[in-house]
């Protein structure tokens, strides 16, 4: 009998070993049906992120799809703006000559010869005071048929890859914002860049950088000295039409700049 209740009290002080072994085995079982249903989550999450970032990626080609059309688009009325322009000087100029010819049989007298009229007389005084002001900035520019061309180079205006203007920049630009408060002259905006590929950059080509680039010139002119937007036509060219070849870092430098045309036009 002695020995039986030796027995019975080794078995009953081993008996919570396996109580204890119950538990860290249902614990055990716990935290990998835990870490399971986490990692299904965090799997779950993980698809839902990388289907969102894709719709994102579609959605943005969209819409710089929709932006290259509508820049396609503007170029091209920019264009049959211009050949009814040149048709409306066509039509002008035969106008004019027929009223002189109509003021001569009527035996009227013509104006004095070499006289010009306000608006040409107007367009001197322009050239004359943004020559003054562009030859202190040392600034090119150049009378053309269309009116007067002044080029802005990029260094003066924008970061490398940027189409937001400098200080230095909006300086420049509103030298030339001033003197056309004074007038009612048409403004065509027209950037350029070199044939270096875009890189570390917002915008995917160099056509998009030079349209944003003669954007944010017409924007400066607009916003900060309330020219009308109704004056302004823009247009981004990219290295399509370089001043000279870029077979060197200076002639590149050259050729990425922004470019103000005032038109012999008025509103």
């Amino acid at each position: 009998m002695l020995d039986d209740r030796l027995y019975d009290e080794k078995e009953l002080e081993k008996s919570w070993l396996i109580s204890y072994s119950d538990l860290i085995t249902l614990l055990f079982v716990i935290v990998i049906i835990i870490a399971a249903t986490q990692m299904t989550k965090i799997q779950t999450q993980r698809e839902a992120a990388k289907k969102e970032q894709a719709e994102q990626q579609a959605n943005l080609k969209q819409v710089h799809e929709s932006l290259d059309l509508l820049n396609l688009q503007k170029l091209e009325l920019e264009r049959e703006i211009h050949q009814l322009e040149g048709q409306k000087k066509l039509l002008a100029g035969e106008g004019e000559k027929n009223g002189a010819e109509e003021q001569e049989q009527a035996g009227l007298p013509k104006p004095p010869v070499g006289m010009p009229d306000t608006g040409e007389r107007d367009m001197e005084t322009l050239h004359t005071q943004l020559s003054s002001a562009l030859a202190e900035l040392n600034l090119d520019y150049e009378e053309t048929e269309e009116g007067l061309r002044i080029r802005l180079p990029e260094k003066i205006l924008f970061a490398s890859g940027s189409a937001d203007l400098e200080e230095q920049g909006k300086e420049v630009v509103g030298t030339v914002a001033r003197v056309l408060q004074r007038y009612a002259y048409k403004v065509r905006i027209e950037g350029y860049t070199d044939d270096v590929p875009i890189s570390h950059s917002p915008y995917k080509s160099n056509w998009e950088l030079s349209s944003a680039r003669a954007i944010a010139v017409m924007r400066e002119m607009v916003d900060a000295y309330s020219l009308p937007a109704s004056r302004f036509t823009v247009a981004g060219w990219g290295e399509y039409r370089p001043l000279v070849d870029n077979s060197n870092e200076e002639n590149r430098a050259r050729n990425r700049r922004v470019e103000v045309i005032i038109l012999a036009e008025k509103e």
